[in-house]
Formats: C-alpha cells, structure tokens, sequence
C-alpha cells in the first residue's frame, strides 16, 4: 500500500503496479508519517483537512456517538443512585454548541440514547428493570416513559419487551410520538423471542413457534419445532436459523419465516460461530476470535468460499468489507485491517489498511481512525473505488471512535474533541 502525500487529496492507491519515482517519494512520506505517529514530542507540521471543536466536559462525564449526533450524560453510568440525569446533544457536523440539554430524573444510571424514526429514545435502569425514556430530538423535551427495551421501530411505531412483572413479560406496540399503546401481547417469562424487521418469533417451551407480525401482533404463521432452550436460536435475513446436534455434531437449521418450513440444514457450530445477514445475497459465518469467515448461500446452506484471517465482514457496493487482526503492541490500540474482498469467491481486490471505521455514509464512504499511543491518524475511507485519504494526525488523544461525519477522542483532563472533513462527506 503506497501513501500519496505529494498531491492535494493524500490519497493510497491499492491497485499493484510498478512504483514511479514520485511514488518512491511518496513512500518516504508514509515512513515519515508513521514516524510521527510513534513519536512522543511535539507534533510536526502536518497538513490537514480536519476542523475541530471541544467539548467541556470531565473525565466522569461518559458520552454515546448516535450516526451525526453525540449525547453527553451527566453524571456518568458510575453514578447508580435516583436523581436527576442531564443529557446533552450536539451534532457532530457543527458541535461548537449544544443543540438542547435535557434534564429527567430516573431511578438509575442512562445506558444508552438513540435517534429512532424520529424520537431519541434513552435506555435507563430503573433499579433492577429498564425504562425507555421517549424525548423530543428538536426540543430535548421528555414526551412518554414506559418500562421495557425497545427492539424495533418503524412507520412511527415502536416495540418494547417488558420483563418487568417477572412473572410474565409483555410486549408492547406504542405510537413513537404519543406513547399511546396500540397492542399488547404477554408471554411466560422464559419464552424466547426473536426481533427481525417486521416480524418477531415467539416460542412456547412445549416446542411451538409463532412468526408474529410486529405492526399488528397477529400471527402469521405456526409451526411445532422444538429446540434446545439452552442454545440461541436467530433471525437473519428472512430465515428462523436454529441450532441443533445431529449424530453428536452441530447444526445449523434454517427455516423461512414466511411459513416456517425446512429449508436447509448446515455445519454450522453457534457456539463457535455467528451468524450475519450483512453480506448481501448470502449469510457472513463467521469462527470468533478472528478465525475466519464464510460465505453460506441463502437458498441452500452451501459454503461458497471460506477465507481466514477474518473476524467480520459486510456488502458495501459492489465488495465485501473485511475485517481481521491488525497490529497490536502494549503501547499501541488495536486496529482492524480492513479488506476489500471478491464476494463470489473471497478473492482479496484490496486492502485499506489497519482503521476503525465508521459505518458507511450514504455514498459508501467511511471515516477511520489509527489510534497509536496519544496519538492518532485519521482518513477517509472509500472502498467503491479502493482508495484511503489521510486528512491529519491528532495529538494528545485517546478513546476515538469514527462515526459518518465526525470523529470524536477524549482528550487529556476530559474535553471530548470533535474533528470532521472541511470537504464533507
């Protein structure tokens, strides 16, 4: 891989070919560069396109990255006791001031704060049970609190599991907007229950499953297929997969969530393995701890290909976005290397470097940050067209991470400081 820092875009070309005398240059400066990196001084110029803003805060005050907006949470998640929680938001594209602040008071620490359709929603512990907490994103004012986790949300409405009655949990259908309750349904505690898209799967411990529909509660279909209890079943892109021993081996067995009939079964071992429906076409089969991954047809079960060296992967455009073990030293945090794969048959097309990355923007590109001790170098990944953008070091940083527009570190005595693209995404 070959940093370009002689031109105005600091771009990484990936395709092979034989180095100009220009790129031998271009070579020297990415030695340099990582040079800096490593070294404990002052930093060196460095040309960047990054603006950045500071956040005041102290080094208890704990912090969420949500897509383009960072919640600030007072006092932090330590803090178990009732009082009162301040929330904070800022978006990350221009932070220089809070967008609103909102205080509520709560019987616990706040573990969590989402934009969804419309509504932050924030995850609070309310001794032992949790609450979702509904705030108006414009105004920071609280609209409705109802005990449970929410799990799906769509078409303004959302969907919350309720275990707080322990003998028995609820799920509710609420309007986003209002909180107002449109349907509810209550199993026995220890039925499991599957969340995916519109639907969700209900299993009764005599062996039952149900595929409700998750707008109306309604059953939509039922089938009797038992499972062990003790194992975890999923739902991964349109198929209820369900994990089993055959001859003394784990299996994997797939029904479709429209009828629940049989349609493959496979070798695959959940408690070795996971399983993602992020790779387009066909399932992700991953071995944890980096141990490789899968291609599994859809349809069939079949393995396409395999490729070790991998931990996760996932479609962006036209490629599969790999992720296996970068370097990792005792002063040094531990990146993911980042690969372009071939999805019909693994064939590696590029690789990106050693980033933890954001999720991709809508054109498919990413931010990525390189943490190296207090230091840390920060690019803009494009995998559609293989290429990697250095926009600057920081200095005097800790605890990145990337989101679309923005990256976000701690800095030293607590400040979080927020850098994006002066070019943006």
């Amino acid at each position: 891989m070959v940093i370009d820092l002689g031109e105005p875009r600091d771009e990484v070309e990936l395709s092979p070919r034989p180095w100009s005398p220009r790129q031998r240059r271009a070579a020297g400066a990415a030695l340099a560069l990582a040079a800096l990196l490593g070294a404990g001084g002052a930093a060196a110029p460095v040309r960047s396109e990054l603006a950045s803003v500071t956040i005041r805060a102290t080094a208890a005050d704990e912090y969420t990255v949500d897509d383009d907006a960072l919640y600030l949470m007072r006092p932090s998640s330590g803090v178990i006791r009732a009082g009162l929680r301040t929330i904070t938001r800022y978006r990350l594209s221009d932070a220089t001031e809070p967008e609103w602040e909102a205080g509520i008071y709560t019987a616990g620490p706040v573990r969590g704060a989402s934009l969804v359709d419309g509504m932050l929603l924030v995850i609070v512990e309310a001794g032992p049970d949790i609450q979702t907490i509904a705030i108006r994103p414009d105004t920071g004012h609280e609209v409705w609190r109802r005990s449970g986790w929410y799990y799906l949300a769509e078409g303004g409405h959302a969907l919350l599991q309720d275990h707080s009655r322990h003998t028995a949990q609820q799920l509710f259908s609420i309007e986003l907007a209002t909180g107002m309750v449109r349907w509810s349904l209550s199993f026995p505690p220890d039925d499991p229950v599957l969340f995916d898209g519109d639907r969700f799967v209900h299993w009764t411990k005599s062996g039952t499953a149900q595929v409700h529909d998750a707008d109306t509660g309604e059953v939509l279909a039922t089938a009797h297929l038992p499972f062990d209890l003790e194992l975890t079943a999923q739902v991964v892109s349109g198929l209820l997969l369900i994990p089993e021993e055959v001859a003394g081996r784990p299996v994997l067995t797939a029904y479709g969530l429209d009828r629940l009939d049989r349609r493959w079964q496979a070798d695959i071992d959940l408690r070795e393995e996971y399983v993602s429906g992020e790779c387009g076409d066909a399932l992700c089969v991953g071995v944890l701890n980096d141990g490789g991954i899968r291609l599994v047809d859809l349809a069939t079960g079949r393995t396409r290909w395999s490729k070790p060296g991998f931990g996760y992967a996932y479609r962006v455009g036209a490629y599969l976005l790999a992720y296996g073990q970068g370097a990792a030293t005792s002063d040094q945090a531990r990146n993911p290397k980042a690969t372009l794969l071939d999805p019909a048959d693994g064939h590696i097309l590029g690789e990106l470097g050693e980033w933890n990355t954001s999720v991709p923007s809508a054109d498919g590109r990413m931010l990525g940050i390189r943490e190296n001790g207090p230091r840390a170098l920060v690019a803009r990944l494009d995998p559609a067209a293989a290429r990697v953008e250095v926009l600057g070091v920081l200095a005097g940083v800790f605890q990145c991470q990337a989101s679309p527009v923005a990256v976000v570190c701690r800095r030293a005595g607590g400040s979080i400081g927020v850098w994006y693209p002066e070019r943006r995404l």
